[in-house]
């Protein structure tokens, strides 16, 4: 039987009169707005009375999608019993262009064959995540994050698993904390997803998350460079009142010139030369020049022009 349909096989019931007569096939998208998928009905197939069932090859598209098989009870009581005893669907990726067998089997629907490389790399990935699943108050999530994200970055190959992957990091709430930490991967990721051929709606949500994360960042960059901006205005405002606080204190608190001082200080301001000051005091020009220098140092000046002012 393998190979004659895209997805056939057998499927066992344990009692066949508390179950439809079907199984029925979906398809499993993924919303665009909010990341989470959801169900859509596509057909169902008759199971005969060895098992079989099979869907022709017109229900599938011809690129790579995610699939679920299913079984539906008849009685609102086998509804009830499904949530913990039994697993009565399987999901999978295929396309047109591939095959999958369900092999008979003591499950519902037990093991399959494929011939699809992204669903073959699907199965890695589960295994891979499997060695998480049970694991409670032993959680590690930094170290979960860091080999779930080298996982998907080094070991698959496959876009729409990469996908699948990096879902599995946002339904633990990890997927922003990691954007965070590595953008660049992510942008890069983006454009490897713009450039393939998959349906933009497969990869939307990411980039819907990545131009969140990234208005977040700039806001917060942009409400920090205010803060800092904020702190180095008042330190400037700050030291300029110090500055200006500390020169008047020098100039009131500077000390008082001497009798000689201050007949030198008139005569300057009288417009007499260092040497008419001289012979009018009867002292050398080196004495008028230590008297001008103490002058100046008091009254915190460092020329002729400044004590002119000072009239």
């Amino acid at each position: 039987m393998f190979g004659q349909a895209p997805v056939s096989g057998y499927i066992t019931m344990d009692q066949p009169e508390e179950w439809e007569n079907k199984v029925f096939l979906s398809s499993i998208d993924q919303e665009q707005s909010k990341g989470t998928y959801h169900t859509i009905p596509i057909a169902s197939a008759t199971i005969d009375k060895d098992g079989f069932f099979a869907f022709d090859q017109h229900e599938f598209a011809g690129d790579d999608r995610m699939y679920k098989v299913e079984l539906r009870p008849l009685s609102i009581q086998e509804k009830k019993k499904l949530s913990n005893k039994i697993k009565n669907y399987r999901l999978f990726i295929t396309s047109k262009k591939d095959t999958v067998f369900f092999n008979k089997n003591k499950t519902m629907f037990g093991s399959y064959t494929t011939t699809n490389k992204a669903d073959l790399e699907w199965r890695k990935l589960k295994k891979f995540n499997a060695r998480f699943e049970n694991l409670t108050s032993d959680f590690d999530t930094q170290q979960y994050l860091l080999e779930t994200k080298g996982y998907v970055k080094d070991s698959l190959q496959i876009l729409l698993v990469k996908l699948i992957g990096i879902k599995a990091l946002d339904d633990k709430n990890l997927l922003e904390k990691d954007i965070k930490k590595n953008p660049k991967y992510y942008i890069d990721l983006l454009q490897e997803l713009k450039s393939s051929e998959l349906d933009p709606s497969t990869y939307i949500y990411l980039e819907n998350k990545l131009t969140v994360i990234s208005q977040k960042l700039t806001n917060k960059k942009y409400h920090m460079s205010l803060w800092v901006n904020g702190i180095a205005i008042f330190v400037i405002i700050v030291l300029i009142s110090f500055i200006f606080i500390s020169k008047k204190r020098r100039n009131t608190h500077s000390p008082s010139l001497s009798k000689q001082e201050q007949i030198v200080k008139h005569l300057i301001q009288s417009g007499k030369s260092n040497k008419e000051i001289a012979n009018e005091l009867f002292v050398s020009i080196s004495t008028v020049k230590t008297h001008i220098s103490n002058i100046y140092s008091k009254l915190n000046i460092s020329n002729r022009q400044e004590l002119l002012s000072k009239k």
